[in-house]
């Protein structure tokens, strides 16, 4: 019959009296290193490590993994704010602050710290976060906490970035407080479902705030809330319905 591998290897049914001898006939076809570095490299490789290096450099593509972004500033350029976040990238209330800053291309460093479930706080971290909430930004050297007021603060204090919020007077600006009202509201519908004992009832009020969501989206042309162009509103949403996906 057909012989296996192990069928040679010794104390096995036709095993031969040494362990080499079983492995004798065996060709290594394995490639070697310099082989798969240059495979690698077709692969992508190549660009992959481009983007981390520019990464590295505080440009490129956005990342969680960076520790600084310069955008279009020089290389000894240095940074106004400071986030601190999450190491795992996995909190929602540092996403949208990232998600802020990004949107209006402000030069920040990042200091990364563990969440609560995953480790405790550094003791130089409570000394600017005695609750160890997360995130923390420093703005101008000024401690900022909340994610909101973080985005609030940065709308502020960077004006000659792309605008997150209506200007004032405009009518838009009650249109934006009713729906940062509503992304509490799917927050709250979608939480409680998740934690309620009457399952129909849960997914019955997390639907139809989804439908008042969706309705919201539609009332105005083009892909985001206040229709054209990405507003602080949708970067409050992004990365709750991101996790109820």
């Amino acid at each position: 019959g057909r012989m296996g591998l192990f069928d040679k290897l010794p104390g096995m049914r036709g095993a031969t009296s040494s362990p080499a001898a079983a492995f004798a006939d065996i060709v290594d076809t394995a490639p070697s290193w310099n082989t798969l570095r240059e495979l690698s490299a077709e692969a992508g490789g190549t660009k992959f490590r481009d983007t981390w290096e520019l990464q590295a450099s505080g440009r490129g593509p956005a990342s969680h993994k960076a520790n600084v972004r310069l955008f279009d500033e020089a290389d000894d350029f240095e940074p106004r704010v400071e986030l601190f976040r999450d190491q795992a990238a996995w909190c929602p209330y540092c996403q949208k602050v990232w998600c802020m800053l990004e949107a209006k291309r402000i030069p920040y460093k990042v200091t990364k710290v563990p969440m609560s479930c995953y480790g405790d706080k550094p003791p130089w971290f409570r000394a600017i976060s005695p609750s160890g909430a997360i995130p923390v930004a420093k703005i101008d050297g000024r401690i900022v906490p909340e994610s909101n007021d973080i985005m609030f603060a940065l709308e502020e204090l960077f004006p000659d970035h792309t605008p997150m919020l209506p200007s004032p007077g405009s009518p838009d600006q009650e249109v934006v407080r009713e729906l940062m009202g509503l992304e509490r509201a799917l927050f709250s519908a979608w939480f409680g479902w998740l934690r309620s004992r009457d399952d129909e009832a849960g997914l019955a009020r997390f639907e139809f705030t989804m439908d008042r969501v969706c309705a919201a989206l539609k009332a105005r042309p083009g892909p985001f809330f206040l229709g054209e162009a990405v507003c602080m509103v949708d970067l409050l949403f992004i990365p709750f319905v991101e996790r109820m996906c």
